[in-house]
């Protein structure tokens, strides 16, 4: 049985920033990175084991950067919810989204 995971879709721009502190931080069997090189707006998709370590570090990293306005736009969707703007969302509103099932973070 495969285990829950959760997605984020990054921007070429936000990838640069996020995707080694991400590296560095999650341990390798909890993330799978893809990279799209035809598709501009969304060029890494990294699909995340929906664990309380990988959500918390996860969150965390992204938090850092959206305070340092690297991330810009934060929006989540899932199998529940079609689309919502994280942008004021506190870490742990975020957290609570990400263990959902089919939970999608578009950051950039």
């Amino acid at each position: 049985m495969r285990p829950a995971t959760f997605t984020l879709r990054l921007t070429r721009n936000v990838s640069q920033f996020l995707l080694p502190d991400l590296r560095a931080l999650l341990p390798p069997e909890s993330v799978q990175f893809f990279s799209n090189e035809l598709d501009e707006e969304w060029h890494y998709t990294l699909l995340c084991v929906q664990s309380d370590n990988t959500c918390s570090l996860t969150v965390s990293a992204i938090l850092v950067w959206h305070q340092l306005q690297r991330i810009r736009v934060m929006r989540y969707s899932s199998l529940q919810q079609r689309q919502l703007d994280l942008d004021g969302a506190s870490s742990t509103e975020i957290y609570s989204l990400l263990l959902a099932p089919g939970a999608v973070l578009y950051l950039s």
